[in-house]
C-alpha cells in the first residue's frame, strides 16, 4: 500500500506536493549513502501518515498542553496505549516518561497512574520477550491493586501474568492465573474481561492438547464478545478457532478464517496480530506440504517481527524457516536459519530467566504477607538500565537520517493538513445549508397538515349541527316552511363540500412526509403494525389524542390503548414522553 502511494505520488502530474517530495528525496541522496534512500522514503511516508492521524495528533497535543501532573500522566497513558498497537518503541517511551513523572509522588490518583504504567510496561517487556522484567512490573502493579481491593484491575494483572507463563510454555501456571482472572471478572460482572479470559484460557488448553476444553472456552468467549459487539475481540476468537480447526485437520476452514483475520488486522493496523496470523497460515501450508507458500507467509511474519521488535515471534519464525527448508532439501538455508533461531531462542528461554521469574514471585508472596513496600530500589535500577540502553542506541547516521526526514515530513504534513482542514470546512458548510433547507421544508409541511386537521374538526362539527337542524327544523315542520329550510340547508351543505375538497389530500400529504420515517420504523421496530406506525407518524407531528381520534375515526380509549402498545413494543420507559422519543427518531 505504501509503495503504491509513492508511485502514484510521482507519476501524478497534478499532485500538489509532488515537487516537495522530490526535493526531499534529492536532499536525502546528498546527505546519506544511496543504500539508505529507501529508509528515507518509508520514514517520510510514516511521518505523513502519523500527522494525518487526527487521533494521534490530538493525544500528542494533550501531552504538550498538560500543566498539572495528573493531567499529563493521564495523557501519556492514553497516548502510550494508542501507540501500543501502532508504534511499539514510541509506546514504551511514553510509558517510561509517565512513570518517571509519577514516581515518588504521594497523591492517591498519581499512585493509581503509577500502577497503570507498571501494567503497560509489563505488556511492552512481555512482547519484547523480556519475561523476568515483565513479571516484575506485573507484581508491582498487583501489589497496589490488591492493597486497594480493586478486583477488576487485579484480574487484568493475573491475565497478563498468565500470558507470560503461556509464552514460557508453563501451561499449568498459565491456566491457574487465567482462572483467577475470570473469577474476579465474574465478581465485578465485566463481560469483556470474562470473554478475554476464556479466549486466552482456551489457548492454554489447546497448547496443552486439551482440545475439548479449548473449544468450550472459545464458545464462551464468542458469546461474551457477541453480547457487547466487540468486533476486534471476536476476530481474536476466530483466529484461535482456526488454529483448533488446523489441529483437527480441517484446513479449508482454518485457512479461510486466518485469511479473513489477516485482512481485518491489516485494516486496523494491529501489528502483533498480523505477525501471528502470517505464522499461523504458514503452519497450515506446512501441514498440507505446500512449502513455497509456507516460506512466503513465514517470511512475512518474520519481517513484521523484526520491524516491531517482537523477539519471540522472530525466534519461532527462524525455527519455522529452518524446518521448511529442510523439508525442501535446502539444507544450507535450513542450517543458517536454525543457527539464527538458536541465537534468539537462547536469549528468551533460558534457565536464568526461569529462576528470576520464580524468585520474583516468591519475593512478592513474602512481601505481601509482611505488608512491606520496598519497590524504590528496583525502580531506580530499571530506570538506570533504561537510560543506559537509550544512550547506547544513539548513532550519528540515525540522527542525520531523522533530521533530513523530519524536515521533509513536516513540510508535507503541514501542506496535507491544510488541504484536509479546508475540505472539512467546505463539507461542513454544505451539510449545514442542506440541513437548514430540509428543516424549513418539514416545518412548512407540518403547518399545512395541522391547518387541514383543524378544517377536518370543523367539518365534523358542521355535520353534527346539520343533523340537529334536520331533526328540529325539517322533520315535523309545516309544509310551507320545509322548502325554505331545505334551501338554507342546501347552501350550508355546498360550503361544507368546498371544505371537504380541501381535506381530500390530507392522508396523501401525511404519507408523503412520513414515507422515510415509516421505512425507518419498519427497520427498527418490525413488530409494529401498520396502524401503530400510522399513529407514530401522527405523534411525530405532535398531534393530540383528540386530533388523532378524529383523523382515524376511532374512540379516545382506542387511541390511548394503541399508545400503550407502541410504548411497550418500542421499550420506552415511563419517564420519557412518547412524542419526544418518536420525534427524535425522525431527526
Amino acid at each position: 500500500m505504501a509503495e503504491g502511494a509513492i508511485v502514484d505520488l510521482f507519476t501524478s502530474q497534478n499532485h500538489p506536493h509532488r515537487w516537495v517530495v522530490l526535493f526531499i528525496i534529492l536532499l536525502g541522496n546528498f546527505v546519506v549513502m544511496k543504500m539508505y534512500i529507501p529508509l528515507i522514503f518509508l520514514f517520510s511516508i510514516s511521518l505523513v501518515a502519523q500527522d494525518a492521524d487526527t487521533t494521534l495528533v490530538g493525544l500528542q497535543k494533550q501531552v504538550e498542553l498538560a500543566s498539572e501532573d495528573t493531567t499529563k500522566a493521564k495523557a501519556l497513558l492514553q497516548l502510550g496505549e494508542y501507540q501500543l498497537k501502532r508504534d511499539f518503541s514510541q509506546a514504551e517511551s511514553h510509558f517510561i516518561k509517565g512513570l518517571s513523572l509519577v514516581n515518588g509522588k504521594t497523591q492517591s490518583e498519581l499512585y493509581h497512574f503509577r500502577a497503570a504504567f507498571y501494567v503497560q510496561l509489563g505488556v511492552v517487556n512481555r512482547r519484547k520477550a523480556d519475561y523476568p522484567t515483565a513479571i516484575a512490573y506485573y507484581v508491582d502493579a498487583l501489589r497496589y491493586y490488591e492493597k486497594m481491593k480493586d478486583s477488576s484491575k487485579s484480574a487484568d494483572v493475573y491475565h497478563n501474568m498468565a500470558l507470560v507463563y503461556r509464552y514460557q510454555k508453563e501451561h499449568r501456571k498459565a491456566i491457574e492465573n487465567y482462572k483467577k482472572a475470570i473469577l474476579l471478572k465474574e465478581k465485578v460482572k465485566d463481560t469483556f474481561g470474562m470473554g478475554a479470559g476464556y479466549n486466552m484460557l482456551g489457548v492454554s488448553y489447546r497448547q496443552n492438547k486439551q482440545l475439548d476444553s479449548a473449544l468450550i472456552c472459545y464458545q464462551k468467549a464468542k458469546e461474551y464478545f457477541t453480547l457487547i459487539n466487540s468486533k476486534e475481540d471476536l476476530h481474536g476468537v476466530y483466529g484461535n478457532l482456526a488454529v483448533l480447526y488446523s489441529m483437527q485437520k480441517q484446513y479449508d476452514r482454518s485457512i479461510a478464517l486466518k485469511l479473513a483475520n489477516l485482512n481485518y488486522y491489516k485494516r486496523i493496523g494491529k501489528q502483533l496480530s498480523i505477525c501471528v496470523e502470517y505464522y499461523n497460515l504458514a503452519s497450515d501450508y506446512i501441514k498440507i506440504k505446500q512449502w513455497e507458500k509456507a516460506i512466503k507467509y513465514t517470511d512475512s511474519s518474520l519481517q513484521v517481527g523484526l520491524d516491531e521488535g517482537f523477539t519471540e515471534r522472530v525466534s519461532v519464525s527462524f525455527r519455522r524457516k529452518s524446518f521448511v527448508y529442510a523439508k525442501m532439501g535446502n539444507y544450507k538455508e535450513a542450517h543458517e536459519n536454525y543457527r539464527k533461531y538458536k541465537k534468539y531462542n537462547d536469549t528468551i528461554f533460558n534457565i536464568q530467566n526461569a529462576k528470576k521469574m520464580q524468585a520474583l514471585e516468591l519475593n512478592y508472596q513474602f512481601e505481601k504477607e509482611k505488608q512491606a513496600d520496598s519497590l524504590q530500589f528496583l525502580q531506580e535500577k530499571r530506570e538506570v538500565e533504561l537510560v543506559a540502553k537509550s544512550e547506547a542506541s544513539k548513532k550519528k547516521l540515525y540522527l542525520v537520517l531523522v533530521f533530513v526526514t523530519l524536515i521533509g515530513g513536516t513540510i508535507i504534513g503541514v501542506l496535507m493538513r491544510r488541504n484536509y482542514v479546508q475540505r472539512a470546512k467546505i463539507a461542513q458548510a454544505t451539510h449545514d445549508a442542506e440541513k437548514k433547507i430540509l428543516d424549513q421544508e418539514i416545518n412548512i409541511k407540518e403547518e399545512n397538515i395541522k391547518r387541514l386537521i383543524a378544517d377536518n374538526s370543523m367539518r365534523l362539527a358542521f355535520k353534527e349541527e346539520l343533523l340537529d337542524k334536520i331533526k328540529t327544523e325539517v322533520i315535523g315542520a309545516k309544509p310551507e316552511n320545509i322548502q325554505k329550510t331545505l334551501t338554507s340547508l342546501t347552501t350550508q351543505l355546498k360550503l361544507q363540500i368546498d371544505t371537504e375538497n380541501k381535506l381530500s389530500g390530507l392522508q396523501e400529504k401525511i404519507n408523503y412526509i412520513n414515507k422515510s420515517f415509516d421505512e425507518k420504523l419498519q427497520k427498527l421496530y418490525p413488530e409494529l403494525t401498520s396502524g401503530e406506525r400510522e399513529v407514530c407518524a401522527l405523534l411525530r407531528l405532535n398531534l393530540s389524542i383528540k386530533e388523532i381520534m378524529t383523523i382515524r375515526n376511532v374512540s379516545s380509549d382506542s387511541v390511548k390503548s394503541m399508545r400503550r402498545r407502541i410504548r411497550k413494543k418500542m421499550n420506552i420507559s415511563s419517564d420519557i414522553e412518547i412524542e419526544k422519543f418518536i420525534q427524535n427518531l425522525g431527526e
